[in-house]
């Protein structure tokens, strides 16, 4: 019975290590998705409404304009009021389509960053 608790203890331990981190950023989603219920696509699209690839290194002009919003700790925003400030100061940025900002496109419920999936 002892090397059977040695032996499930040391799987368990083996099993821990190997696991992958997830590094998603759900709330953010969830509060864009509060905010801009009707934007096209949105269901399908997800992550990358900021992001461009599919490890999410790389972002978008949407994106680039959500981290300066969000400020220093952009990569981790946990506060909600944070997270939903950022979207409104987000939608007074100018966009890459001329003379509109990302609010004018989330208005027409329409994305706000290029959808450039790699």
């Amino acid at each position: 019975m002892r090397k059977f608790m040695v032996s499930l203890c040391c799987l368990t331990f083996v099993m821990a290590c190997a696991l992958q981190t997830a590094d998603a950023r759900p709330k953010y989603y969830k509060y864009f998705k509060e905010a801009y219920p009707d934007v096209k696509d949105l269901s399908t699209t997800k992550c990358f409404i900021c992001h461009t690839d599919k490890k999410k290194k790389k972002t978008n002009d949407y994106g680039m304009a959500m981290k300066v919003s969000l400020g220093e700790k952009a990569k981790n925003v946990k506060d909600v009021d944070a997270i939903k400030k950022a979207l409104k100061d987000t939608e007074a940025k100018r966009s890459k389509v001329e003379g509109k900002t990302y609010g004018d496109l989330l208005k027409e419920n329409k994305l706000p960053g290029e959808d450039k999936r790699e």
